[in-house]
């Protein structure tokens, strides 16, 4: 595997496309936003595609298009969403490669205001309840999210 890409992620709520965008500026490389792309291919939203083929398709179509850039010895910064660590063949492939996290620096009250403003998310619990149970279900996916990346970057 060719360590070409640079890929961003971070939590639910992270600058993540800003990220990107400023590395993609900083090292002269192609911007490639991964659900962009998947959108462009499939036709859906990733919430549709979400609520179609479960969270599980979406990871496969994640991972199908990292492996792509990943093969072809793509040089590019990739944007990714909160998720595409959960994946063990998606994270191979980034750790494989160069991993940015956006955002570490950001308390769970930061991000909780910049994913309140995300208006098509795929995450079911910023759709339902209380602003209290949103809340308090997204600090828990937070603090899972959190500890995944601490794992990955050991």
């Amino acid at each position: 595997m060719n360590a070409n890409l640079i890929v961003v992620t971070g939590c639910f709520g992270a600058p993540v496309a800003e990220k990107a965008r400023e590395l993609s500026a900083q090292h002269g490389l192609p911007l490639v936003d991964l659900d962009k792309e998947i959108e462009r291919r499939d036709g859906r939203s990733i919430k549709r595609l979400v609520m179609m083929n479960g969270e599980h398709g979406y990871r496969n179509q994640e991972f199908e298009v990292l492996q792509e850039l990943s093969d072809a010895g793509a040089a590019c910064v990739v944007a990714c969403g909160d998720g595409v660590l959960y994946d063990d063949d998606s994270r191979n492939i980034i750790l494989a490669n160069e991993l940015v996290i956006a955002g570490e620096d950001l308390t769970t009250d930061e991000l909780w205001t910049h994913a309140k403003a995300i208006t098509d998310s795929y995450h079911a619990f910023m759709s339902f309840g209380s602003e209290e149970e949103k809340q308090a279900a997204f600090a828990d996916l937070i603090q899972r999210q959190r500890a995944l990346i601490e794992g990955v970057k050991k």
